[in-house]
């Protein structure tokens, strides 16, 4: 018997790529944060966000390529992993200028940790705008047609 195939939506997919990441995401946050050590410290840095700024980081990192592998497949998947990259580095590059910077010259950690939240959801509101922007997009339905996804 031939069984029909339920494919996702945008929103769905969405929520199950996000779902998926947040599960990568805090098996990597465990391995990577160590426990605390005090002979290595790093000056303006929070310590007691670690944990927050690596599982975001590695969140935002993590969801671009699975949101590329359910519009293209592993062809997807294969090119937005380069992209994941570029955002972990930028969500990195954006937590160090936030509580370097922001937290000398103001000296509060909580203003620092709310513009790395700015930050943090800048980026997934736009990883969101591509991905529904994608999913709406003809050409990228005819590449689904000749990679034969659909």
């Amino acid at each position: 018997m031939w069984r029909r195939v339920h494919i996702l939506g945008p929103v769905q997919s969405l929520i199950v790529a996000s779902l998926s990441a947040a599960f990568i995401s805090t098996a990597l946050t465990i391995l990577l944060v160590p426990p605390r050590q005090t002979a290595f410290r790093i000056i303006f840095w929070p310590d007691t966000l670690d944990p927050y700024i690596t599982f975001s980081t590695v969140l935002i990192g993590v969801i671009s390529p699975l949101l590329g592998y359910y519009h293209l497949g592993r062809l997807g998947f294969l090119l937005t992993v380069a992209s994941g990259f570029a955002i972990t580095w930028l969500m990195t590059v954006c937590a160090i200028l936030c509580f370097a910077y922001v937290g000398h010259y103001f000296g509060n950690v909580w203003l620092s940790f709310a513009a790395y939240i700015t930050c943090v959801a800048l980026t997934s509101v736009l990883i969101v705008w591509l991905h529904v922007r994608a999913a709406k997009s003809p050409s990228l339905h005819e590449a689904q047609r000749k990679l034969r996804l659909l």
